[in-house]
């Protein structure tokens, strides 16, 4: 008997937002979309949630799909842990609506995302990488460089 290899689906793309709507006539509304970077007012802070719109390609069937946030210090957060998924036939991609609410920042640093997909005895695991930074540290150091800039000039 010939063991058949499944093709592992493609992680198109991940984007971080404030939130997402599902409107009428099925269009989906992403609100306060980030460039991997969020500024928080200090560390730490606490975001009422953090929305994760994430496309896959190469998809088809049943699978268990994890949703897992990593912070600077190494701490797991599953936000989703094993839940089923029917991709129907024919559609060969998934897009998954993740909202992660509230949303703890416990420090500055990169913040990894985790996303699993299982489909019987084969797992497949991708990482999307977002950055949090304190704004009144940035707002501090940028104080600190205008006045040596000033002194520099006198």
């Amino acid at each position: 008997m010939q063991e058949v290899q499944i093709k592992a689906p493609k992680h198109e793309f991940t984007l971080l937002c404030d939130d997402i709507r599902q409107e009428m006539g099925g269009k989906t509304s992403l609100m306060g979309l980030y460039d991997h970077h969020i500024v928080v007012p200090q560390v730490p802070f606490t975001l009422p949630k953090v929305c994760f719109y994430t496309r896959f390609s190469r998809m088809d069937g049943q699978f268990k799909f994890g949703f897992s946030i990593v912070s600077p210090t190494g701490e797991r957060k599953d936000v989703i842990r094993d839940s089923d998924v029917q991709i129907p036939d024919g559609a060969k991609e998934g897009t998954f609506n993740v909202i992660a609410s509230p949303f703890e920042v416990s420090g500055e640093g990169v913040y990894e995302v985790i996303i699993s997909l299982t489909k019987g005895a084969d797992r497949f695991e991708y990482v999307y990488k977002f950055a949090i930074s304190d704004a009144s540290r940035l707002q501090a150091e940028y104080e600190k460089a205008m006045a040596e800039g000033a002194q520099a000039g006198n």
